[in-house]
């Protein structure tokens, strides 16, 4: 009896070790398909502005600190533009978004943390078109292979409320292939 009780408890704590805890896991994504890859170095990028003095600044209803345009690119790499999921469907083009938080006087700006007050950024197109926060560029043609979407930014200072200090910013973009 002795040996059954003794064989009884060690099961029942094999049972009891076995379920000291459960809970659940959640597995998910979201599986896409892009005709391009981003090229690392356009994964995240930092523009520079330098030192911009603000005497610079140009006249007009939206004055612009002169010379603080800023060029910079999103390389597309290996491109394919034969759909995989859609038959006969060919990719023509590619659109980007830039996202970030807004200026609090011009929503269309990229607002800027720091020092720096009364200035905001502004993006634009290569050809220098702006291109308003939260809103879709016009579409970028794309071919086979390797492809590089050109843009810039430059400050727009707002003279009222102008301080000089040092500033940062951040804009996220999400392409979009057509």
């Amino acid at each position: 009896l002795g040996v059954l009780l003794i064989a009884l408890s060690v099961c029942s704590a094999e049972a009891a070790a076995k379920n000291q805890g459960h809970g659940t896991l959640s597995l998910g994504g979201e599986i896409v398909e892009t005709p391009c890859g981003i090229a690392s170095e356009s994964l995240d990028q930092t523009v520079d502005f330098g030192l911009v003095s603000m005497t610079d600044a140009s006249l007009g209803s939206q004055p612009v600190l002169i010379g603080s345009r800023r060029n910079f690119e999103i390389k597309l790499v290996n491109c394919e533009l034969a759909s995989i999921v859609k038959p006969d469907f060919i990719y023509r083009a590619a659109t980007v978004t830039f996202d970030g938080t807004a200026d609090s006087r011009d929503p269309a700006l990229l607002g800027v943390y720091g020092e720096a007050q009364g200035v905001a950024i502004e993006l634009l197109t290569a050809a220098g078109t702006p291109i308003p926060l939260g809103s879709t560029t016009a579409d970028y043609q794309i071919v086979a292979g390797d492809n590089t979407l050109r843009f810039g930014a430059q400050l727009r200072i707002q003279p009222d409320r102008a301080r000089a200090g040092g500033f940062n910013s951040l804009a996220k973009f999400t392409l979009s292939y057509l």
